[in-house]
């Protein structure tokens, strides 16, 4: 199974099941190294592998380095020492290669309105689950005091920038500011950009008040009715990541089901 058209039958067939995948593939072999150039390896957004790029430390590294590139969606080429130099590869073959890891599929895209507790909480959680996570607050200080690598992108924006963030239909959205003004004023917007999935935190009480209010703005009931609120599914969470568990699982549940055109991933 270590053949490289195995390799792919094995990826073509994950990625047409809807999974993301991160393929590595040996670029560049000098000295004894255990495999040849073009060697692959294989990883499933679910953990699933399949062929391997010689096994030991450095393959272990590159599966480190898979699950990366998968949370970040961004290609890397990686150079490792098997010389018996690094002697955190555990690796005396004598040479060293180079691997190209690429991510492919399809991420979906989340943004999070709103680096509070719960915010920040739901981008360090669904970064691990095969989103790419944009966190969006209008206080730069949040921002830069999130705590979160750049794995998830930070964009400093306000109700009336949303039009540049990017949000299409295939997107999925939580609004969870700080204040019930600041959920109406980006729901507003929001609505009218019909993404996949929108959901805003809070109780019914509260969505009740604001979709009043955009109502009496313009906008139509049956488009704020599909609105998810209160988001998450209802499991007695009462923590921000028992909340942010809450949100991620009703995401995922929407991600899984069919689209209009086809299966989503």
């Amino acid at each position: 199974m270590d053949e490289p058209h195995d390799v792919l039958s094995i990826a073509s067939r994950w990625l047409s099941e809807g999974r993301r995948i991160c393929m590595a593939t040996v670029i560049r072999r000098e000295g004894s190294a255990p495999r040849e150039v073009g060697a692959k390896m294989v990883m499933s957004s679910d953990g699933k592998t399949a062929g391997s790029i010689g096994g030991g430390g450095a393959e272990k590294e590159i599966l480190d380095r898979m699950g990366e590139a998968l949370r970040s969606n961004k290609p890397v080429v990686v150079d490792f020492d098997l010389s018996g130099d690094a002697k955190d590869l555990d690796a005396m073959c004598g040479g060293n290669i180079s691997v190209f890891i690429e991510p492919m599929g399809v991420a979906r895209r989340l943004y999070i309105i709103g680096a509070g507790h719960i915010g920040v909480a739901l981008a360090r959680l669904t970064r691990e689950i095969g989103f790419a996570v944009t966190l969006v607050d209008d206080r730069e200080e949040y921002l830069a005091e999130s705590g979160l690598d750049d794995t998830v992108e930070q964009t400093c924006a306000a109700p009336g920038d949303y039009s540049s963030l990017g949000i299409d239909e295939s997107s999925f959205v939580v609004v969870c500011t700080r204040g019930h003004k600041l959920d109406k004023d980006w729901l507003g917007g929001l609505v009218r950009l019909g993404p996949r999935y929108l959901g805003m935190l809070g109780s019914k009480r509260k969505a009740q008040s604001i979709f009043e209010a955009l109502e009496e703005e313009g906008v139509a009931r049956e488009v704020l009715g599909r609105v998810r609120t209160p988001v998450g599914l209802d499991i007695g969470a009462l923590t921000p990541m028992e909340i942010a568990v809450s949100i991620a699982a009703e995401l995922i549940s929407v991600r899984r089901k069919p689209e209009a055109d086809g299966e989503d991933t």
